[in-house]
């Protein structure tokens, strides 16, 4: 008689089952009788019944005989219909490799079962019925499917999906993927960078240590990012987003949020919807984005962005940057120096506590007029308005301001004194006269520009514009406050000049002449430094200060540019060497930074 295959109900010769509670038979020859006999044959998942069961290595209720031997087959469990839809991804390692199949296969079925794992990687589906799973060591796969399941991963990199029903997953140590699938879920990351996805419903997902993304899906979601660099997504919904400490990334995603950065240097983007976010302490960035958003940027020097809507944005504590954006905006500056980039129908409030020096920016903005300035109600301060100009002079805007201490005519918009009176000097073109302090009326032969960003500004500190106070350089001098760059030279006239260098008038770089009360280094979101040249290095009335035009030394012809270099090389051919660069001499003697330190005694 040879050998061959005996079907029984639901099982066919090749022993592949048409359902999970089929037995699977196959024909083998007995080595004592040589007759053929029929043996079960294991379909590698261990099963419990439809009762409350306590499933552990120990465990022999399988029907089929199969134990928790780390030595199983795992394609008939990938091939079980489960009630929640799992990933995909659930049954491959991180880099997207199938598992293998020298694991343990556990099937709880229906009943309120408790299941602990073995030490190796296994994969435990629980089923029906309100489960306790149990990862223990192992980078196990564990799935609670229906039913209100506690699923703990213990140690190894885990993959935890509780499917329908209000569960709770707990990642333990390592690198953890949990999944909370349907209705309400807690998800607890643990220790190890880990993923947490909320899915449907409300979700509470809490990181703890290490840097974790969490994802709260849709529904209101409350995300804690806990410990470490974490990111957090709050996708739709009203969601509750805490980074806690590390530099955190936040995203809010759409609808009303609620968001606070915690400790640390922190990104916070609200996106869409009427937005509250608190920055928390630390230097953050915060971008408040579409809706009428709420941002307070409590401790630390803030970056905070307004966006669309209208907003409400308060730097309250450090040296912060308020941006209004589009929308008729509220920004109060709090404590310390704050600098605030106005818009059409922002109302700004600079502030007064702490080391107060609160300034408006206005190189975002291509021209503007400051009308109504007077002084604020302590004295200390300005109260005003400004006119945002187009290109041909036209209002298109305007914005109001309290308790700003520095107003300036930035560049743009400084004014230079000519025969048709101050020009704003990105309005001077060449061919245009200035009057000058030693040679009359000059003409301009060329004028260049260098736009300089806040990155830039950030990490070249030694380029950042310097703040130049009315009355810093004497009796109403300069008549305005005015910004320049840090090696502009400003002309200083008085005793101390002829006493100490024998010169009645000497040309000082704006950066010798910081004393961090009239005169100092600001910080800026962005600045446009701008240059006017003649034939000669000139001495030219600026907001009602002397100071110089530009002088094309080594330094100086570096920081303008290749095109802008090429045009002034066009215009004077001589100064390609430097025999001609030297003979472009200065207007004045200029004191070195040991020399101007006298001046401020």
């Amino acid at each position: 008689m040879s050998n061959s295959g005996i079907n029984k109900p639901g099982v066919n010769a090749e022993g592949a089952t048409a359902g999970a509670d089929q037995v699977k038979l196959a024909a083998a020859a007995s080595p004592d009788c040589g007759e053929n006999v029929v043996t079960p044959v294991r379909d590698g998942i261990v099963s419990g019944t439809n009762g409350a069961d306590f499933i552990t290595v120990d465990y022999t209720g399988d029907p089929d005989g199969d134990r928790i031997d780390h030595n199983d087959s795992l394609k008939n469990f990938i091939d079980t219909p489960f009630e929640s839809d799992i990933p995909s991804s659930f049954f491959a390692d991180p880099g997207g490799t199938p598992l293998n199949n020298n694991r343990d296969a556990v099937l709880g079925k229906d009943g309120n079962d408790t299941i602990w794992s073995s030490s190796s990687d296994d994969v435990v589906y629980g089923g029906n019925g309100n489960d306790d799973i149990v990862g223990a060591d192992g980078n196990d796969v564990l799935v609670g499917d229906g039913g209100n399941d506690a699923i703990y991963g213990g140690s190894g990199m885990d993959r935890l999906f509780g499917g329908t029903g209000r569960d709770y997953l707990e990642g333990g140590a390592d690198r953890d993927r949990l999944f909370g699938g349907r209705d309400t879920d807690t998800l607890y990351g643990g220790d190890g960078n880990d993923d947490l996805y909320g899915g449907d419903n409300s979700d509470l997902l809490s990181g703890d240590k290490g840097d974790d993304l969490l994802d709260g899906g849709d529904a209101n979601d409350t995300l804690l990012g806990g410990d470490g660099k974490d990111t957090l997504h709050g996708g739709n919904g009203l969601d509750l987003l805490y980074g806690g400490r590390g530099d955190d990334l936040v995203y809010g995603g759409d609808c009303d949020d609620t968001i606070d950065g915690g400790d640390g240097n922190d990104s916070l983007y609200g996106g869409g919807g009427s937005d509250f976010i608190t920055a928390g302490y630390g230097d953050d960035l915060v971008e408040g984005g579409d809706g009428d958003d709420r941002i307070l940027g409590e401790d630390g020097n803030d970056i905070l962005y307004g966006g669309k809507g209208t907003d409400y944005v308060e730097g309250q504590a450090g040296n912060d940057t308020l941006y209004g954006g589009e929308g008729n905006d509220r920004l109060y500056g709090g404590d310390d120096a704050d600098v605030f980039f106005g818009g059409n129908g922002d109302q700004i409030y600079g502030g007064t506590g702490g080391y107060d020096y609160d300034r408006l920016d206005f190189s975002e903005l291509y021209k503007v007029q400051v009308v109504d300035k007077r002084p604020d109600s302590d004295g200390n301060g300005y109260d005003g308005r400004v006119n945002i100009l187009d290109s041909k002079g036209n209002i298109t805007g305007t914005f109001t301001f309290q308790n700003i201490e520095v107003v300036p005519c930035f560049t743009p918009g400084t004014v230079i004194a000519t025969p048709r009176g101050e020009v704003p000097v990105e309005d001077l073109v060449p061919g245009d006269r200035v009057i000058t302090r030693d040679n009359g009326l000059q003409e301009i032969r060329w004028t260049g520009r260098k736009t300089l960003t806040w990155q830039q500004l950030a990490s070249n500190g030694h380029i950042r514009p310097i703040l130049i106070r009315q009355g810093s350089l004497g009796h109403d001098l300069p008549e305005r406050d005015m910004m320049v760059s840090p090696n502009h030279r400003m002309l200083v006239a008085n005793e101390r000049t002829a006493l100490y260098f024998d010169e009645h008038e000497v040309l000082v770089a704006a950066k010798h002449l910081i004393n961090n009360r009239d005169i100092k280094e600001v910080q800026s979101l962005g600045t446009t430094y701008l240059h006017i040249m003649f034939d000669r290095h000139e001495v030219v009335l600026a907001n009602g200060a002397w100071t110089e035009s530009f002088q094309p030394g080594d330094y100086s012809l570096k920081g303008v540019g290749n095109a802008q270099r090429q045009e002034i090389f066009d215009l004077f051919p001589e100064l390609r060497s430097r025999e001609g660069r030297e003979d472009y001499v200065a207007a004045r003697r200029t004191l070195k930074r040991h020399e101007a330190v006298l001046l401020n005694r």
